[in-house]
């Protein structure tokens, strides 16, 4: 036993150990996204005496995610079908609509 309160290994687990116990509050509430962190967080550097109140507050209401943005608005084609590439047959106005050749 003795060799084993020697070890800087076990000291430096169990050091780790009550830091992550100590900061169990903060870690939860990060984790589950409380809605006053911030909160947590002051409650849980206070110290042991408060301790208990930063672990119910860390369990406490979660943010509320963004409200979804609202769909794109859908406008009908301007033409229900394509006209052909150049143009319709009754165009008043002549010529290639694209700047294309004309297929042959």
């Amino acid at each position: 036993m003795q060799s084993l309160a020697n070890s800087g290994v076990f000291w430096g687990l169990l050091i780790a150990g009550i830091i992550a116990v100590y900061l169990l509050p903060t870690i939860v509430g990060l984790i589950r996204g409380v809605d006053r962190l911030g909160l947590v967080v002051l409650l849980n550097l206070l110290g042991w005496m408060v301790w208990p109140a930063a672990l119910i507050l860390a369990f406490g209401p979660r943010r509320l995610p963004p409200p979804a943005p609202a769909p794109a608005a859908v406008y009908p084609p301007l033409y229900p079908y394509p006209w052909p590439e150049y143009g319709p047959a009754d165009s008043p106005i002549p010529g290639p609509w694209y700047p294309q050749e004309r297929p042959r």
